[in-house]
């Protein structure tokens, strides 16, 4: 029986946005440290052996400005589905780990994921499309994760939020009142400041009372 060392490491890129993938060797790391650089020339990280089961990934992080020392188990190498890799301080995805096959998989959901969006905003948008259908799909998943930790509420206390996508934006409103919140979606920017939120919280719009 033919036994895989080689698994893939799927790293968005804080540069160009896209994600890169690093095919490693479980044995070529054992002796050396890997440095993991993006085909737009970023350099993404590096992963080191830590012992004899556990993988050393030193990847930097946009949303904390600082280098992020996460611990991988060689469990991941050979689970059949793809694990996420999160900086922990901001809940922020950076990327995957797992087998070619898995990763593969992976990220041609979040291809289709992608393509469907920005074919239902070309709809929206009488065929002008959305150049930024990446960055909203993913800013779309945050505000998800969030809601899901009960992180997204109006200030009136209802939980039923819902969300429009707009060209370069999500709003989101109170089902109970006028509670409405815009949250821009044009670059990593934009995904990074959400990131760095743990909560979301809606507030009712001004009226202007007329005499």
């Amino acid at each position: 029986m033919a036994i895989s060392a080689v698994s893939t490491l799927a790293l968005y890129c804080s540069r160009c946005g896209k994600i890169e993938l690093h095919n490693v060797s479980r044995f070529a790391i054992n002796n050396s440290r890997r440095q993991l650089v993006c085909s737009c020339g970023q350099i993404q990280g590096a992963i080191a052996c830590a012992g004899r089961r556990q993988y050393l990934l030193d990847i930097p992080c946009v949303v904390c400005e600082t280098n992020h020392l996460i611990f991988l188990d060689s469990k991941l190498f050979r689970q059949p589905r793809a694990s996420k890799i999160y900086c922990n301080q901001a809940n922020l995805e950076l990327g995957f780990v797992g087998s070619p096959e898995a990763i593969a998989e992976t990220i041609a959901k979040h291809n289709q994921a992608v393509a469907s969006l920005a074919s239902e905003m070309d709809e929206q948008t009488g065929g002008q499309g959305i150049e930024n259908s990446q960055v909203l799909l993913e800013i779309l998943n945050k505000i998800h994760d969030i809601a899901e930790q009960g992180g997204v509420y109006c200030c009136c206390g209802s939980t039923d939020i819902a969300a429009d996508v707009l060209g370069d934006a999500i709003e989101l409103s109170c089902s109970q009142c006028d509670g409405r919140l815009v949250i821009p979606a044009r670059d990593e920017h934009d995904l990074a400041q959400l990131s760095a939120m743990g909560i979301i919280e809606l507030a009712p719009l001004r009226r202007t009372n007329r005499k």
